[in-house]
C-alpha cells in the first residue's frame, strides 16, 4: 500500500494534518503508521497526543508498531507509547502485547527501571487481574 503523503504531519504545529487524520477510517492509515508513531516520540510536541489518540484508535492495526517501540532502546518514545497508546487499547488488544509488557515489567532494563517504564507497564498488566 502506498502512504498516502497528505496524512503525514509536516511539523510539530500541523493540526490541518492531524484534523484530516481524525476524518479518516483507520484502515487508510495503516501505510502510514510508522510515521505516525515517529510523531509520538517526544508528547511535549503539540500535536503529539491527538496523535496518540489516533493511534490508539487504529487498534488491532498498531499492534506491530507497538511491538517494534517496545523493543528499541528509546525508553522515552516507549513510556509515551505505553501511557499515550498501549493505556488506551482495549483489554482484548493489550493481551497481544502481554510478552512485550511482562518483560519490561518483570525483567526492565538498566533505562527502563530509572525512567519507571516497569512500573507502568505492571500498571497495564494490572487490567487483565481485575
Amino acid at each position: 500500500m502506498d502512504i498516502d503523503r497528505r496524512l503525514i504531519p509536516r511539523n510539530k504545529f500541523d493540526f490541518e494534518t492531524v484534523e484530516l487524520l481524525k476524518k479518516q477510517p483507520p484502515e487508510k492509515l495503516i501505510p502510514a503508521l510508522p510515521q505516525l508513531f515517529e510523531w509520538i516520540q517526544d508528547i511535549n510536541w503539540p500535536i503529539a497526543r491527538d496523535i496518540a489518540k489516533i493511534l490508539a484508535s487504529c487498534g488491532r492495526d498498531s499492534l506491530t508498531e507497538i511491538k517494534k517501540i517496545l523493543r528499541t532502546t528509546d525508553e522515552d518514545w516507549k513510556l509515551w507509547c505505553l501511557t499515550d497508546v498501549v493505556s488506551e487499547l482495549p483489554k482484548d488488544l493489550i493481551v497481544d502485547l502481554q510478552p512485550e509488557l511482562e518483560k519490561i515489567a518483570y525483567a526492565p532494563t538498566r533505562g527502563e527501571k530509572v525512567n519507571e517504564l516497569d512500573a507502568e507497564a505492571r500498571q497495564i498488566l494490572s487490567c487483565f487481574s481485575n
